[in-house]
């Protein structure tokens, strides 16, 4: 059964989040769309303000279907799995102050909702003009950076062209890995962001040739305040069952400082990438794509956290690699 892709857009207060779901839509139309509000509140789609209910889901006449988180997720989710004949794409707004992981670890730790539903993007909202004033006093804002595939800096109308390039220089610091694209008034090219997936390979690939360039922890210095944003790579194999152990341990006790990680790795003779992510939460491993007869099989996985020590986990995966 083909899963229903899953969009998570987040941002902080005044990004401009429902501003570019209405874009999101009118440029999605006329595919079927269910809206998830994380708050009571009105989109408004091509002209038609449809405010959400607390209880019901209400059918948007441009095809869409809004209902509100308060009732919880999973529950949402479960009716939603009920009739996904219903619409084509399903997509979750949360708060200005929500920390999107708990979102995340829904798609990541439910056997049941993967199965339906395929979580391609966390898509993160930026206003230009505010967001180093907000990474200095929220935590949630630099969170909802750290944890998303996509970023898009709204508003770049509103600042300089070199307030805009100090952004962009903030933002690969925090999360090197993410797609960045710039924009004003919520509109941003939808069909590239759609091409962007939650994990490929080749994407994870693409990020050792750029890794980040000033958040990363020195031996010794307490950065703990920090983000840390590091890619290691695996030239070997490495032994699932021991390696999922040590990482779930890691993400328990440090889990206000781990926020995310993704990426792959190669073990024993197996055929495929396994694909490994965590968001604050139990790390899972699914199949990737099958490694080329001319592939070397090297691994390799983005951390993004609050003073991780680079040193320390290479130490650790080392413990874990076969046929070194």
């Amino acid at each position: 059964m083909k899963r229903t892709p899953v969009h998570i857009i987040t941002g902080f207060l005044g990004s401009g989040k429902t501003t570019f779901l209405n874009h999101f839509i009118r440029e999605r139309l006329p595919e079927r769309i269910f809206v998830v509000e994380n708050e009571c509140g009105a989109v408004n789609v091509d002209g038609a303000l449809v405010i959400d209910g607390v209880e019901e889901v209400v059918e948007l006449s441009a095809g869409c279907l809004c209902c509100s988180l308060a009732d919880g997720l999973l529950d949402i989710l479960r009716e939603a799995s009920q009739k996904t004949d219903e619409y084509d794409r399903l997509i979750i707004e949360t708060t200005g102050i929500a920390d999107p992981s708990s979102i995340i670890q829904v798609f990541l730790e439910n056997a049941a909702v993967e199965k339906v539903f395929e979580l391609q993007q966390v898509i993160s909202l930026v206003d230009a003009g505010q967001v180093e004033g907000w990474l200095k006093e929220a935590d949630e804002a630099l969170r909802q950076i750290a944890l998303a595939d996509v970023l898009l800096i709204n508003k770049v109308d509103m600042v300089t062209a070199n307030d805009l390039a100090r952004v962009e220089s903030l933002l690969e610091g925090i999360n090197p890995n993410a797609v960045v694209h710039s924009g004003e008034k919520g509109v941003f090219p939808i069909e590239d962001i759609l091409q962007t997936g939650t994990i490929k390979p080749a994407s994870v690939e693409k990020i050792i040739d750029k890794p980040p360039h000033f958040h990363e922890t020195a031996e010794g210095e307490n950065n703990s305040h920090k983000i840390t944003s590091f890619t290691i790579s695996f030239p070997h194999p490495l032994n699932l069952e021991s390696l999922q152990l040590d990482l779930n341990r890691i993400v328990h006790l440090y889990r206000d400082q781990v926020y995310r990680v993704k990426g792959f790795i190669a073990i024993p003779n197996y055929p495929n990438r396994v694909i490994l992510q965590s968001a604050r939460s139990a790390f899972v491993a699914t199949d990737g794509t099958p490694w080329e007869p001319n592939d070397n099989r090297e691994g390799k996985l983005v951390f993004i956290g609050r003073g991780l020590q680079r040193k320390a986990f290479e130490k650790m995966f080392n413990r874990h690699m076969v046929d070194k």
